[in-house]
């Protein structure tokens, strides 16, 4: 958790806390109202398989704190399968990307190639990526002193790769920043 000082207005200053961990915020002395904002995590990548049982990405945690709209997470992405047999050959694969923490974003889905065989067809499956979790803002009356209970939403699971596969990649947790005067 940081705390940034940004210069007085009205003989106040502004005050934005980001919390990534954690379950309770303590309302500074004075504080009666704070500006809250929940993001939820991300959505994992799917998986993609040539010869099937890749599965689909994680859907995100949900990132609440006591009072606000909570923000819920990413749906995680479909996953990507055919099934070849085992002639097929694999011949290409790119893992999935994961999300950033603490930004709510996706995780992308990975890509599979085989040929079917023969060196003439080619198969290439893209799995899906997730989708962002939500981003909720919210204004609560406080009070100096009290104990806030919040949770950080986590990033979805990354999709498995399956047989003759490549596995996706999990989406990013989420963060709570809240903003007060002081």
């Amino acid at each position: 958790m940081g705390v940034n000082t940004v210069p007085s207005i009205s003989g106040q200053t502004r005050k934005l806390v980001t919390l990534t961990s954690g379950t309770s915020w303590t309302v500074p002395d004075g504080v009666t109202f704070v500006n809250v904002i929940c993001v939820g995590g991300g959505g994992g990548g799917g998986g993609a398989a040539t010869r099937a049982g890749a599965t689909a990405g994680g859907t995100g945690g949900t990132t609440s704190f006591t009072g606000a709209s909570s923000a819920t997470g990413g749906t995680g992405g479909p996953a990507a399968n055919i099934s070849l047999g085992t002639l097929a050959s694999p011949s290409g694969a790119a893992a999935g990307t994961a999300g950033t923490a603490n930004t709510g974003m996706f995780g992308t889905g990975a890509t599979s190639s085989a040929n079917d065989g023969s060196t003439t067809i080619i198969y290439t499956l893209n799995a899906r990526s997730g989708s962002p979790g939500q981003i909720i803002s919210s204004t609560l009356s406080t009070t100096p002193g009290a104990s806030i209970s919040y949770s950080i939403g986590a990033g979805g699971t990354a999709g498995s790769a399956g047989t003759a596969g490549t596995a996706g990649a999990a989406g990013g947790s989420g963060r709570i920043d809240i903003e007060y005067w002081t």
